[in-house]
């Protein structure tokens, strides 16, 4: 009879809460086999209440067990019949996770310290794991308060916000921007100054409210109460009363809040944590990315019509180590790599008159089309002449269309889908996601921004009356490339914060960094105060367990302290805009090692070779391959 493997884990974890449980999750049954739901639960110690423990035999006749370690809590839905669920809060996000050597004897003991690996330290916050799971964020930003009396109004006030029947919850503040435990008395709150992120969990959404706190110093002054009526979207704006201790109302505050709910899909593609891209980061020289393939080709006159197959393959066969390109949803749901959220109609057909050269045209938005529709279609990039939609125009008419893309300089318009005489579908708008997954090398990275349409600082919206709501289109681009993306690298980002909040807490698998504009003369800002202050977007990133931020380059070249404040957080850095384009601008860059560089017409200046080829051959031509190369992720990339 063979005897059975014992192992004995004794982990030293810090700071928890009293609500607060240690597990074990890892290749072996008995630990789950990366699911984190069948974790391996573990105990207190008798003797150090810092330390947990657990004995479990191994179920498995292996010569290695791997594992990491899990912090969490439960949560009770409240429901008949229900059990209480285990929420993760915490755990160990290493790329590879820990490693025990089993071929030498049947008992062994493990002494680890929670988030401490190898030399390495890593945790982040956990994710959405149950159907029945949602996470609350609460925002207080701008002019957030508001009072009826002076005396109120030159205070310097404090915010704290608790959720009724959730024990968990935590801030993020402007100054500390990782998440924690509030203060007794609630964080600073100046109008104008300060930005306020409130999250907590839940699984019972349904009997979940708040009780917004005023503190001036340690004194309490008002109490505003937040019901689960006043919330009753997905994403909103709500007022509440403020009320003083003796009753009296003594003034408002303006609080934004999001739901966040569980990605639908295959709970062992999404939930498997045997191996996690979501915050690991290998630093190399400067990485360069093609700006959505070879170039913007409608405003710029790139070689390759911009966010096709073909372009973004050229890119590919001329060194780029990523390509970044933009994803959004048509009417059917469908996800397409298109920049614009508009395209101009033109009336007409394929072969024009040329002694008519009146042209009619109609702006139609990208999610009141069908991807058939789309493909169907030969379209103008959008304009201003007129504000008409797809609902406007009749069958005949569609029958005749036609679609180009507007140059911003010119006023003149570039043809976006190919003529009848280049008519390959490689050349073609608007590819499908998952076609563009199957399509270009593998060898070569995404960075997949995610294109929701945001309100601008100066009223107006990219896309009015959107009506996709975010939760929804996340989940569609994210289900894709879940199922689809296989060994590619794959980075997320968008400029919109909350959806890179979206993607961070319905997966760990991929990373996400956050777009930002910064101060800027060229373009009109977003209404967030997050995508134009570069502080609150590194703050926001960090606090939010993105992998890092993505800058623009008009502001760096001005002054490079955001990178250094990014450097702080432990943030990857990018850097995107039409700087880069410049040769001296790219080499500035690289002598400041950012992370990544995004730019048009890759490799046409300074031929170059995808970097990751380059280390793998640079591996292969090893003659022997140690063992600690290929355990340790800092060597070896062949698991990407």
């Amino acid at each position: 009879m063979v005897e059975k493997t014992r192992v004995q884990f004794r982990v030293r974890v810090l700071r928890l809460k009293l609500w607060e449980k240690v597990l074990v999750c890892g290749s072996d049954a008995s630990l789950g086999e990366w699911d984190p739901l069948k974790a391996f639960p573990l105990t207190k110690s008798a003797t150090d209440s810092d330390v947990w423990v657990g004995n479990t035999e191994i179920s498995d006749v292996t010569d290695e067990l791997t594992y990491r370690y899990l912090v969490g809590y439960y949560l009770d839905p409240c429901t008949e019949g229900s059990k209480q669920l285990l929420i993760v809060h915490r755990w160990e996000s290493f790329l590879m996770p820990r490693s025990l050597q089993l071929s030498t004897s049947q008992n062994f003991t493990v002494d680890d310290i929670f988030g401490n690996y190898d030399g390495n330290a890593l945790v982040s916050d956990g994710w959405i794991i149950h159907n029945e799971e949602n996470v609350v964020l609460l925002r207080v930003h701008s002019e957030a308060l508001k009072f009826y009396k002076s005396s109120y109004r030159n205070k310097e006030h404090r915010v704290k916000i608790v959720p009724f029947d959730v024990r968990f919850k935590e801030v993020l503040s402007r100054e500390d921007p990782i998440f924690g435990n509030q203060y007794v008395n609630g964080s600073i709150f100046r109008n104008k100054i300060d930005y306020l992120i409130f999250r907590t969990r839940t699984v019972s959404l349904e009997h979940l409210a708040f009780r917004i706190e005023l503190f001036h110093e340690m004194d309490r002054i008002g109490l505003a109460y937040a019901l689960p009526a006043a919330l009753p979207d997905l994403y909103g704006k709500a007022t509440f009363p403020i009320i003083s201790l003796k009753n009296i109302p003594i003034g408002q505050i303006e609080v934004d809040y999001m739901l966040v709910k569980p990605l639908p899909m295959d709970h062992s593609l999404r939930d498997h944590i045997a191996v996690s891209w979501g915050r690991y980061w290998k630093k190399r020289s400067t990485l360069e990315v093609g700006h959505r393939g070879m170039g913007s080709s409608y405003t710029k006159m790139a070689a390759a019509r911009e966010n096709t197959i073909h372009s973004l393959s050229e890119a590919a066969r001329k060194g780029a180590d990523y390509v970044e390109f933009d994803v959004q949803l048509t009417k059917d749901m469908q996800p397409i790599i298109y920049h614009d959220f508009h395209v101009m109609v033109e009336v007409a057909g394929r072969k024009r008159d040329l002694f008519n050269q009146k042209v009619r045209h109609h702006q139609l938005a990208i999610k009141d089309l069908s991807l058939d529709q789309l493909h169907l279609l030969h379209l103008e990039h959008p304009d201003e002449h007129t504000n008409k939609t797809w609902r406007d125009l009749s069958l005949d008419q569609l029958h005749l269309l036609h679609l180009e893309h507007p140059d911003e300089h010119t006023n003149k318009t570039w043809r976006v889908t190919p003529s009848e005489e280049e008519d390959e579908d490689d050349t073609n708008p608007f590819p499908h996601l998952r076609h563009v997954m199957d399509s270009v090398s593998e060898n070569v990275g995404f960075n997949i921004e995610i294109k929701y349409p945001m309100k601008m600082k100066d009223g107006t919206h990219e896309c009015p009356s959107y009506n996709i709501e975010r939760n929804e289109f996340v989940d569609v681009i994210l289900r894709n490339v879940i199922e689809g993306a296989g060994k590619r690298r794959i980075i997320f980002s968008s400029f919109d914060p909350d959806v890179c909040c979206l993607i961070t807490l319905k997966q760990h698998i991929y990373p996400v960094m956050f777009l930002v504009v910064g101060p800027t003369t060229r373009y009109t800002p977003f209404q967030d105060i997050r995508t134009d202050c570069s502080k609150l977007a590194v703050n926001f990133a960090a606090g939010n367990g993105l992998l890092g931020v993505n800058f623009h380059s008009e502001e760096l070249l001005q002054d490079a302290a955001a990178l250094h404040r990014a450097e702080q957080f432990n943030l990857v850095s990018f850097v995107w805009g039409d700087d880069l384009n410049i040769v001296k601008n790219l080499d500035y860059f690289r002598d400041l090692h950012v992370d990544g560089v995004i730019y048009d017409r890759i490799g046409e200046v300074r031929p170059r070779r995808n970097t990751f080829v380059v280390e793998n051959e640079s591996r292969k031509a090893l003659p022997i391959r140690t063992p600690e190369c290929v355990s340790n992720d800092n060597c070896s990339y062949d698991v990407e």
